[in-house]
């Protein structure tokens, strides 16, 4: 039979029956746990209550001391600190192979928090609560979340002394007059839980996909350290890196040919709404995780889908009945595939707005993804401005008056894509050879030039932006080259090289860029020809601004 709180301690001899009538009766005037009450009245010690909530909710428990010496590096980017502050919880680990998140709390009987844990965060189907007392986990939201390094001495009192490591409890529901208090007996079960879970994942296959990596991200071998962010992705072995990029290009063929049957007037439309969503993701600091798995989302946004719905449509309440079937279209066609749960939820609801009356639910507000907000915004703003042709202040003044987005992504696409910046300071109009063989990069740097008053000529080969150059000369302000132009007899470089010797050319500015880092030789070069700057792994709308800037000035 298993004792609650104020009869164990009392029938263990730690309280007598006055300290348990003073706790009752504080309780009534503090709505708060009997043992957190035990606890702050000093009849009973920190590990005397965590031994009991271990045994009690069979889970395992860290202590304050411990909790003070750990590290988690960007627990925002498993748990965002609002919820983690509302619900007073930690991030302890995301692990790789279950997407299990392990999670500190001072109430592990909460199954309602446990499932809300699952269906509010991305690419978590498990939930692990480890206890803590309610002081220990605030103290640490505020040390690890708000650098409070100070927090463990204000609201937590230090007075233990012993091995306070994280301990399992190591029995089901169970009499406390049975049980092992035994610490070796703790120590040595931890131990083999951990070497059998090595075991285990030593024999899975390595090769997992990028997304079962990214998403389910074990980060933390030390069992201590756990979090999921930029420096994790980058380090992650080049075998990984690659099938993201094998991943992405596949989507980006695959949404090509979707977009090349929709006719010439959605030419690109999907890789720029791609590139949009990330450029907001970006601006909003989503973490590098979210912008990929919306990344995802937005290359199948149209899947599945004969009807194009924007905005516009839910505004006007047209196609309900479409925007409720397709939003589980992609789910549907792509059932047999394992794509990320937050792309996922992310097209699930595309078609909700932030002021709750989209479809097919009517969430609003935090109910809603962000991601899903992004997407339809890049969408709806792509649609009007690159197929429909309407001006991009009159588009974002559209939007916005929809009510459909938060404050933050309008602002977000409103200086992304410089809206209202055209000529805004009365400066002349510059113009330039952009020489680049995508046509996709190509319109969009010269989209995105337009804003800032230049005029942009194109030229998809070296060679015929030789003709356009010599054509042009007595007008141009600068050229831009892509470095990575393969199909051209002649090298950007050795082009470059052929420029700077032209007397009439020389003075005229270049600049380069590449969509990936570049060796140093490439670098070297560009600079012995007095090239301007060379972007590498290129940003569009900070290339743009940089330049034109330097050229003001």
């Amino acid at each position: 039979m298993v004792m609650k709180v104020g009869e164990y301690f009392f029938e263990k001899g730690f309280i007598g029956q006055s300290d348990l009538d003073e706790a009752l009766e504080f309780q009534k005037t503090h709505h708060r746990y009997l043992g957190e009450i035990l606890l702050e009245l000093g009849k009973i010690s920190e590990m005397d209550l965590l031994l009991y909530l271990s045994k009690r909710f069979n889970v395992q428990y860290i202590s304050s001391e411990k909790l003070e010496k750990m590290a988690f590096p960007a627990p925002n980017d498993i748990i965002p600190e609002s919820m983690a502050v509302e619900k007073n919880i930690f991030p302890l680990k995301y692990s790789f192979n279950n997407f299990r998140l392990t999670y500190l709390t001072y109430e592990p009987q909460n199954t309602n928090l446990m499932n809300e844990l699952k269906f509010v965060l991305p690419n978590v189907q498990m939930t692990v609560p480890v206890v803590a007392t309610s002081k220990a986990v605030k103290a640490m939201i505020l040390k690890q979340y708000r650098r409070d390094n100070a927090a463990f001495d204000r609201l937590v009192k230090q007075k233990l002394t012993l091995d306070n490591a994280l301990r399992p409890a190591g029995e089901n529901y169970i009499s406390f007059d049975e049980g092992n208090n035994n610490v070796d007996t703790y120590r040595e079960t931890i131990a083999r839980e951990i070497s059998e879970e090595s075991e285990e994942r030593d024999q899975e296959d390595k090769r997992e996909t990028f997304s079962m990596i990214a998403n389910q991200a074990n980060m933390s071998p030390n069992r201590e350290v756990t979090a999921i962010s930029a420096t994790t992705l980058s380090s992650m072995p080049s075998w990984v890196r690659e099938s993201d990029n094998q991943l992405m290009e596949i989507l980006r063929i695959f949404s090509g040919l979707l977009d090349a049957n929709r006719g010439d007037t959605f030419f690109a439309h999907t890789q720029r709404v791609v590139a949009l969503s990330k450029e907001i993701a970006s601006a909003i600091d989503l973490s590098e995780i979210e912008i990929h798995d919306l990344s995802v989302a937005a290359y199948l946004h149209d899947v599945g889908k004969r009807l194009h719905i924007t905005a516009l449509d839910l505004q006007e309440k047209k196609n309900v009945e479409k925007c409720r079937e397709y939003s589980t279209a992609v789910t549907k066609l792509f059932s047999t595939i394992q794509l990320p749960k937050l792309s996922l939820r992310c097209l699930e609801s595309v078609y909700e707005t932030y002021n709750g009356t989209g479809y097919p639910q009517g969430l609003k507000f935090s109910e809603i993804p962000i991601t899903s907000l992004i997407l339809q915004l890049a969408d709806a703003y792509d649609f009007m401005v690159r197929i429909s042709k309407i001006p991009a202040e009159k588009a974002f003044e559209q939007l916005k008056a929809t009510e459909f987005y938060p404050e933050r992504v309008l602002r977000a696409l409103e200086e992304t894509q410089q809206i209202g910046m055209n000529n805004a300071d009365g400066s002349p109009k510059l113009n330039a050879v952009l020489i680049c063989r995508k046509k996709f990069d190509l319109d969009d740097i010269a989209e995105k030039f337009s804003r800032l008053n230049v005029n942009i000529i194109k030229a998809k080969t070296i060679e015929s932006a030789a003709s356009l150059i010599k054509a042009n000369m007595e007008n141009l302000s600068f050229i831009l080259c892509d470095v990575d132009m393969p199909d051209s007899a002649i090298s950007p470089l050795k082009f470059v090289a052929a420029v700077k010797h032209k007397k009439e050319l020389a003075a005229i500015p270049v600049y380069m860029f590449s969509q990936y880092s570049v060796d140093k030789n490439t670098m070297a070069t560009a600079n012995a020809l007095n090239v301007k700057k060379l972007f590498t792994n290129y940003h569009p709308v900070e290339m743009t601004v940089s330049i034109v800037d330097e050229l003001k000035k």
